[in-house]
């Protein structure tokens, strides 16, 4: 049987802590410059509790540091001169006098001018399932999306499919398989640009 007294368990110790330490694990953790997010999350129907939850290690990871902000009214050119990178999770909808009254489209003309010269300018923008949902028709936003609202279905089981693997936005990414619920766009957009396609089990497609 082997010996291994403390001191020399330390050592072994302290070597594999600075081996582990030593190893360059992503390149995302090679400079200070990274870009920061501003998220907007949650609505009626989305708790923007789960939603930070599953998003923020998905940041951490990439070293991205995110602000999450819950009030909409937060959301205009002035935050966004402070980030790189623009994310939305949740619909346009507000119920100012209560959900027994008819909704509101929250967004105003002075935000959607914000985004579209936030993206023009050089701002990513990633929104997120229904980030592209019932928001004021033939505005600046949905002009980004390249597209109006086309609703959702039931939740289903669906593959998505890569359709070009050579953009940076999908590099790395496989096909998979997901159970969600898919929010459409009416995209009119060339269909050249599309990166990926769902397919649902009774194989139809969706851009």
């Amino acid at each position: 049987m082997r010996k291994f007294t403390i001191s020399s368990l330390l050592v072994i110790g302290l070597s594999l802590t600075h081996s582990s330490f030593s190893e360059n694990t992503s390149n995302v953790y090679q400079s200070a410059k990274r870009p920061r997010a501003l998220a907007l999350i949650g609505d009626r129907y989305h708790s923007p509790v789960y939603i930070r939850d599953g998003l923020a290690p998905a940041f951490l990871r990439e070293n991205v540091p995110i602000t999450f902000i819950e009030n909409v009214e937060a959301l205009n050119a002035e935050a966004l001169r402070d980030y790189q990178l623009l994310v939305i999770l949740r619909d346009g909808m507000n119920w100012p006098n209560g959900y027994d009254k008819e909704h509101v489209k929250w967004m105003t003309e002075d935000q959607q001018k914000a985004i579209w010269e936030f993206v023009n300018n050089g701002g990513s923008f990633l929104p997120l399932h229904n980030a592209q949902g019932l928001y004021p028709p033939g505005g600046l936003y949905y002009k980004l999306f390249g597209g109006d609202y086309g609703g959702h279905p039931d939740p289903a089981l669906f593959t998505v499919r890569v359709e070009d693997r050579n953009h940076p936005a999908t590099a790395g990414v496989e096909d998979y398989e997901i159970y969600d619920e898919q929010h459409m766009v009416k995209y009119y957009l060339d269909r050249g640009h599309q990166l990926l396609r769902s397919i649902s089990r009774s194989n139809k497609e969706a851009a």
